[in-house]
């Protein structure tokens, strides 16, 4: 008895095809319309309409027939595409707009989450409706192009290793031919293509659930390692995940972690549940427990931008953020209501998808304008009289688009403004700046007269000479300046520097420096003297121990030692060696 699966050589040489064209196509529009097209936005239009209706049509392609597939891909892509070159005017250029990088992302959840539902309707009218459908094509386009990518990955090693074989030989006929503008694209396509045809053929065998029974069984690992985190919160405090959007891409993270595993675990339907009695605890356990660092992304986001205002990044942070406590919340409330938690949690995946792609859509649209929301919300806080250096001028003028500029123009025209002539010397300099490193170390400390006798030094006693922390670079000055602002709760300042003989090879006095930052965190800095000047030299190892807002107030009131310690270095000769971190 023969069980491998019939070969279709006709689908294989539809997809192979299709592949091909799409690689063709993408060649057209992405290395030859650029010379042929003078307007950015035409040209926009069509390569996001010419990558979205590809990517959708190989994804459709196989599980539906050509004619259906193609109808689909144009249904989706299209409106896609308008609505993603009609987001770019709020733009002066294509360039910019693209380097936000946020309307891509936008673009690509409405397409990638969109394609299961179409797939799902045109097996069956009421098919975007069917959850198991919905899980089943969803999950069986991420293996097919997964598999296939690795395909293609492979088939360009044999051609590199081939090309190099016959090299050796003096026969270069494979690299003449890579060598042709389109064939990489070609070739790429058209392996690509094949590939998606043959995985679909052994759809009985490359199959989701291997995948899907992997995720299963880090639940329990998760579980712990969240449950850990939940208890060690009252004992650490929460001081370290406020203030920054790196906790709370963490924390989301974490919950979006969690609401995968779980819907590995639900899977399609009841008959395909996880059935094992630890397992299934752990679903219920990591449904309820992901609310926890779900809400706290929020939080986390929220506090941010309570300190700081509406930026293009925070809001799309914000978003992200509520979208997954969305989860947390919905999975949480299916366990606590018991019963059938399972079924719960899987009519929340498909309203909560629904969401997703609105979301994405009105963020194309002027609905969800991430820049002019975080123009209206910058310019409040200057009205409420903001220091300049804490207000977002390179942004303005440079990254948020037409909205930017007209709030840089309302920011120069705001004369009551404490510092209005700091305001109008940064957007000069921001103007005529091309480069904003250069602009922020330029422009940083417009509004710091003096250093001089801000930082407490220590060991008591201890001095720098005249003008050593005003010869600092303008981008830590402001720092430094900006954590001396920030009051510990013992009333001392949020910054101390600690001078002291710490590299006995070195002729120049040595010091560190620490300095409390947003949401608590201490920046530590490895400080030389060299001549009249303190400035950063080398990086700082961290050998154990918290270094947070109590250590500032322990130096300050010395409650510290200088200690040595033994390093073992490679010596031959006169050379000697040794690792420095």
């Amino acid at each position: 008895m023969n069980d491998r699966p019939e070969e279709n050589h006709q689908d294989r040489l539809v997809l192979a095809m299709t592949g091909a064209v799409s690689g063709l196509a993408l060649y057209l529009l992405v290395d030859l319309m650029p010379d042929l097209v003078d307007n950015t936005r035409v040209l926009l239009l069509l390569i996001s309409g010419g990558v979205g209706f590809f990517s959708v049509l190989l994804a459709l392609l196989g599980p539906a027939p050509l004619r259906s597939a193609v109808l689909a891909a144009v249904a989706l892509s299209v409106p896609a595409a308008l609505l993603f070159t009609w987001a770019s005017l709020r733009f002066a250029e294509v360039d910019d707009f693209l380097d936000g990088g946020h309307a891509i992302v936008a673009l690509s959840l409405l397409l990638g989450v969109a394609t299961p539902f179409a797939a799902a309707r045109l097996e069956h009218q009421s098919g975007w409706k069917d959850y198991a459908r919905l899980f089943d094509y969803a999950w069986n386009i991420v293996v097919r192009y997964a598999a296939a990518g690795l395909f293609v990955g492979v088939v360009w090693g044999v051609l590199y290793l081939s090309d190099t074989l016959l090299g050796l030989v003096g026969v270069t006929i494979i690299e003449d031919i890579i060598d042709l503008d389109p064939s990489p694209w070609l070739i790429s396509g058209l392996v690509l293509g094949l590939g998606l045809a043959i995985v679909h053929e052994l759809r009985d065998y490359v199959s989701p659930f291997l995948i899907i029974q992997l995720l299963r069984i880090l639940m329990p690992l998760l579980l712990l390692v969240l449950a850990v985190f939940i208890l060690a919160l009252p004992v650490q405090g929460l001081s370290g995940l406020f203030g920054g959007l790196s906790p709370a891409a963490t924390l989301a993270a974490t919950a979006y972690a969690g609401v995968t595993l779980i819907s590995a675990a639900i899977h399609r339907g009841e008959e395909a549940e996880v059935e094992g009695r630890i397992l299934r605890r752990s679903a219920q356990a990591l449904g309820v427990l992901i609310a926890v660092p779900a809400v706290l992304a929020v939080y986390s986001v929220w506090v941010r931008i309570a300190q700081y205002g509406l930026t293009p990044d925070r809001i799309a942070a914000l978003v992200v953020a509520l979208v997954v406590m969305a989860y947390g919340l919905a999975y949480a409330a299916a366990v606590v209501m018991r019963g059938d938690w399972a079924a719960r949690m899987r009519r929340a995946n498909l309203v909560l998808a629904g969401i997703v792609m609105a979301v994405s859509l009105l963020w194309l649209t002027p609905a969800l304008n991430p820049e002019r929301m975080s123009v209206s919300s910058q310019l409040a806080r200057a009205e409420a009289g903001t220091r300049a250096s804490e207000l977002p001028i390179w942004e303005l003028t440079h990254e948020w688009g037409k909205a930017g500029l007209e709030g840089a123009a309302r920011l120069r025209a705001m004369t009551d403004h404490p510092q209005h002539d700091d305001i109008l010397a940064l957007l000069d300099k921001a103007k005529a700046s091309d480069n904003r490193y250069r602009f922020e170390d330029d422009a940083e400390a417009t509004d710091i007269a003096t250093l001089e006798g801000r930082v407490p030094l220590r060991p008591e006693g201890v001095t720098l000479p005249q003008g050593a922390l005003d010869a600092m670079r303008a981008r830590d000055r402001t720092f430094i300046s900006e954590a001396c602002d920030r009051v510990l709760p013992n009333g001392g300042p949020g910054c101390v520097i600690v001078m002291g003989e710490f590299d006995s090879r070195r002729d120049a006095p040595q010091g560190l420096g620490f300095f409390l930052q947003d949401g608590g965190w201490v920046r530590v800095m490895s400080l030389e003297l060299q001549g009249d000047k303190l400035v950063e030299r080398g990086s700082v190892q961290r050998l154990r121990g918290q270094v947070d807002e109590q250590a500032i107030a322990d130096l300050q009131a010395g409650r510290f030692e200088l200690t040595p310690i033994t390093l073992n270095m490679l010596k031959m000769g006169d050379l000697e060696l040794y690792p420095e971190n």
